[in-house]
């Protein structure tokens, strides 16, 4: 065996080898890395060489930055430092000065000034955006993003991850519960129909499986349903995001459509709303969704459709919205309604003025924002106000949910609805609260969709151009 002591001596070599070597490489680098505004200048004015030498990879001109430390900052680029020198990873002087928690964005624009390229990457694919949005919509956002900063690539991964995720549970899903519900597998198909026309990569067989297992399911449902309209629990809802999902898989009409529509359509009200029992919120709960969902299922599939259309176009005009739910409803239910432009942007502004500081939405007042209401709102504002992704709202919700999505692709989403439906384990994370937060992950990755730039028309399930052609 081996002692004790040389035991030790490995353990220490191994230790040494790991801990990066803080010892200053020159006096200037010692100045630097104190934050000693005094000795530094005294150094810099006697002739000390700011681009010499590396401490564990970075240049001598990163410190002041890390440190905003404007003053020798200026004086070491008075003395030839070297502004676009990278670190060890790939980062720039940039990247470092969005990285700091007081949000300050004065060594920034300093950079932004010498001309450092706001959208410059590191090995790891990150930019100064990036950095800086980790840290909440704080100024330096604001100043990158003045200066062109933008991040596709990260919206477009963000996407791509929550995508993946969604196809793998859905059709898990299905296989654990021997149903289909919007949660899993209607949200996720529209969330499907928006990445293709944007560019990302789906899973077309997992897609066409679940659309499959979807009918299965639906059908015997809607045949009992012939004979008892109360059979199928708030189909104004369920029925009409079956239809939307089956849109979004570009599903022809058939006499099973055409069976779920007529059941939608019976639960018109006198005043021309759809009307749904508030039980399961937020999915369940919302009169202007029903209403919403209703109008655009009865479009997709329906026969003849625009009396009832006009009137609930009517009833979602004249209706006042509670909730984000109720808003981001009301909004896409008018686009899908062909209201005027005019009209949907008044109540757009209700939706814009729900934003909160951190650029996300909450689902009510009282609670904090979250992935659901957030990608909720900015699917309505893109899809229904038309609301470009460069408008300064849309930027805020898209840099919301980028740093809030978790690395596996989801979002975490708090249910609030009473479980008195048996629970089933899809895959997706976060146990109890996995439905909603894959209700919630769907809206955010359509969101994030409908920000990138389109790759063909616009998904029909999402278009407000009606199919009825009123």
């Amino acid at each position: 065996m081996k002692s004790t002591i040389l035991l030790a001596i490995e353990f220490a070599a191994v230790l040494g080898a790991q801990v990066p070597d803080f010892t200053p490489p020159t006096p200037l680098f010692g100045a630097v890395m104190h934050n000693n505004t005094t000795e530094a200048k005294r150094l810099l004015a006697s002739g000390a060489d700011p681009n010499e030498a590396r401490l564990v990879g970075f240049p001598a001109v990163f410190f002041p930055v890390a440190f905003r430390n404007v003053e020798v900052f200026r004086a070491m680029v008075a003395k030839g430092a070297d502004v676009q020198a990278r670190d060890a990873s790939g980062s720039t002087a940039l990247m470092w000065a969005a990285f700091n928690e007081a949000g300050d964005p004065a060594m920034v624009e300093e950079l932004l000034r010498l001309g450092l390229d706001p959208n410059a990457r590191n090995q790891a694919g990150e930019t100064a955006l990036t950095w800086a949005a980790r840290r909440g919509n704080t100024r330096v956002v604001a100043v990158l993003e003045r200066a062109g900063a933008s991040n596709p690539d990260g919206v477009r991964e963000s996407a791509q991850r929550a995508i993946t995720l969604l196809q793998k549970t859905s059709t898990q899903f299905v296989r654990v519960s021997g149903c289909v519900s919007c949660h899993n597998n209607f949200l996720p198909q529209m969330t499907i129909a928006a990445a293709r026309v944007h560019g990302l990569e789906v899973d077309e067989k997992a897609a066409r499986l679940t659309t499959e297992a979807s009918l299965a399911a639906v059908k015997p449902l809607i045949e009992e349903a012939a004979n008892s309209p109360d059979r199928v629990p708030d189909p104004s809802i369920t029925v009409s995001y079956a239809l939307l999902g089956f849109a979004a898989n570009n599903y022809p009409a058939d006499s099973y459509t055409e069976a779920m529509a007529r059941l939608v359509a019976h639960w018109q009200m006198e005043d021309g709303g759809f009307r749904v029992f508030p039980m399961r919120p937020p999915i369940e709960s919302s009169h202007f969704t029903a209403t919403a969902l209703s109008v655009r299922a009865l479009q997709l599939y329906g026969k003849n459709p625009e009396e009832q259309v006009r009137r609930a176009r009517a009833w979602l005009l004249r209706s006042t919205p509670e909730t984000t739910e109720d808003r981001a409803m009301q909004v896409l239910g008018l686009a899908w309604a062909n209201a005027e432009p005019a009209e949907i942007r008044e109540r757009a502004k209700g939706l814009l003025a729900e934003q909160g500081p951190d650029g996300g939405w909450s689902q009510l007042p009282n609670l904090g924002t979250d992935a659901y209401a957030t990608g909720q709102a900015l699917v309505a504002l893109q899809s229904g106000a038309n609301l470009p992704a460069s408008d300064p709202a849309i930027k805020r919700g898209i840099a919301f949910l980028l740093r809030t999505q978790f690395a596996d692709g989801s979002w975490l989403v708090r249910t609030r609805s009473f479980p008195f439906q048996p629970y089933k384990e899809s895959g997706f994370p976060y146990g109890k609260d996995q439905w909603i937060s894959a209700a919630g992950t769907s809206w955010a990755a359509m969101a994030l969709s409908l920000s990138l730039p389109p790759q063909k028309e616009e998904p029909r399930v999402l278009s407000s151009v009606r199919a009825s052609g009123e």
